[in-house]
């Protein structure tokens, strides 16, 4: 609907387009289609890019403090290890290339459910206890950039 104001000798014209509410238009699926594809295609190439690569050296962290690398490379022996956190102390499981949680004198225990871990970048935390066991690449670097923090 278009209405028609005089003004002296110009002509103004506004027109009023009516949208019904809730309409869904086809363009409006194209976009959202296009929006869960292209979530779908990062997830999947963040996910290939850190799979599969087995890391070598763990960091245990307490408290934000570094207290101990331990080698967990192919030909390791197996080990535990005995952390003093902030809350009791927690034990450290190194076999067969990867790392786990065994005890934890925290109380939910979650730290311990999350199993073995042996890939570059995963982690295990026991918030109560503020121990962080971190995997990351071969020991001593190989020169590139694992991640920046600013």
């Amino acid at each position: 609907m278009a209405r028609i104001r005089r003004e002296g000798c110009r002509q103004l014209t506004i027109s009023r387009v009516k949208r019904t509410p809730g309409r869904i238009k086809p363009a409006d699926i194209v976009l959202i289609a296009l929006f869960v594809v292209a979530a779908a295609v990062s997830l999947f190439l963040v996910s290939r890019a850190s799979a599969g690569e087995k890391g070598s050296l763990a960091i245990i962290e307490v408290n934000g403090k570094e207290v101990k690398r331990i080698a967990i490379g192919g030909g390791q022996p197996e080990r535990k290890f005995i952390v003093h956190g902030v809350n009791g102390t927690s034990t450290v499981e190194v076999k067969d290339g990867r790392i786990r949680m065994v005890r934890s004198t925290c109380r939910d225990k979650i730290c311990i459910g999350v199993g073995w871990i042996d890939s570059r970048g995963k982690e295990i935390v026991c918030l109560p206890n503020r121990v962080v066991v971190r995997i990351t690449g071969k020991r001593g670097g190989n020169g590139r950039v694992d991640t920046v923090t600013e």
